[in-house]
């Protein structure tokens, strides 16, 4: 079968039609996302749809080109993508279209083209990983896999709460006793919230944690249909609780969640969970994905979503392509370089 790619000769209303069609769609592969991401880094953004010799849809993509100035390299990367999973839950793409694609940005474009699929490495991602490597991708070894928990959301809410640990339902009862004023809202004044009680759990952990004015500039550009869900936790006015998630696709994905110490104290991320878990179902998802965890580094954040009915899940990990062996040798020396002195 023949392919066609089409690169940057469409609109952003074109592309919000063809992303319905990709189960594996999510916040990290929305224009708006991108666009603020680019602009903050300096980067390029490419955007890439492959259809069929049908006018079928197989392939999406957005491409972030980075320019690697010391080493006069162009690095394009795109970020849980490319979209390749349709709604009956079998791959759209194959071989020849991800050649397809590669030969589009290798050479001219970029130098190195780095994905990073939204596919766990179930039965359908071991079937992506094969198609990547046949069509000349290779997985690099030297980026860890993404490590999430699931929790699922196709089931009855009676079994959604039965999944949660004894522990986690006791908690959750006794926040749903307390006098806890729960609040949705997409609107972008509510990161500002978000953002102070992140901050103030950065102070007392210690950690980098992620940028969240990249996140309220995305919710103002994202469509109304596209916007994330927030779920904030009042007592008597004062804000304990907001968590940010995005349901696209198929799957649900958490973003941040903070909590003042009043709302430590009173366990209202509890309550804010489960609200979260259920305003997923209501918009369709199948699952949700809990966020990152590291059960060496970060063993408390584990066991609390262990806890909390997750199972675990690994994505596929990342592969690349390269215009040769020279340049890809000079790529990942200078990558290990890289890592070396950001560490």
């Amino acid at each position: 079968m023949r392919f066609e790619v089409n690169i940057n000769n469409f609109d952003r209303t074109e592309w919000e039609r063809c992303v319905r069609q990709f189960t594996d769609y999510s916040i990290y592969q929305t224009w708006p996302y991108q666009q603020v991401r680019a602009e903050m880094e300096g980067q390029e953004i490419s955007r890439a749809i492959v259809k069929d010799e049908n006018d079928n849809v197989v392939v999406m993509c957005q491409v972030r080109i980075k320019h690697v100035k010391l080493l006069r390299l162009k690095i394009g990367y795109v970020q849980f993508g490319p979209l390749v999973r349709g709604y009956e839950g079998t791959l759209k793409c194959d071989v020849e279209s991800l050649k397809v694609l590669q030969s589009a940005y290798l050479g001219d474009k970029v130098n190195v083209l780095r994905v990073v699929p939204n596919i766990c490495n179930d039965e359908s991602g071991k079937h992506l990983s094969d198609i990547l490597s046949s069509s000349g991708f290779q997985l690099v070894r030297s980026v860890k896999l993404y490590h999430t928990m699931m929790f699922p959301l196709d089931i009855s809410e009676k079994e959604m709460r039965c999944r949660l640990g004894r522990g986690w339902r006791s908690s959750l009862r006794k926040a749903e006793r307390m006098n806890i004023e729960i609040r949705h809202s997409v609107d972008e004044e509510c990161f500002q919230i978000l953002d102070g009680l992140y901050k103030s759990a950065q102070n007392r952990k210690g950690f980098k944690g992620i940028d969240v004015s990249s996140f309220a500039k995305t919710q103002r550009l994202l469509s109304p249909g596209q916007k994330m869900n927030v779920v904030m936790a009042y007592d008597d006015g004062e804000p304990l609780t907001v968590d940010v998630t995005s349901n696209l696709g198929d799957t649900a994905v958490g973003i941040f969640q903070a909590s003042s110490q009043k709302g430590l104290k009173l366990g209202s991320s509890y309550l804010v969970w489960w609200h979260a878990l259920l305003a997923a179902k209501r918009a369709g998802m199948k699952r949700y994905d809990l966020g990152g965890v590291d059960p060496d580094k970060n063993p408390n954040v584990y066991q609390f979503k262990a806890r909390m009915g997750g199972e675990d899940a690994y994505y596929v990990g990342a592969f690349e392509a390269t215009t040769n062996t020279i340049i890809k040798n000079m790529w990942h020396i200078g990558e290990k370089i890289y890592r070396i002195i950001k560490k």
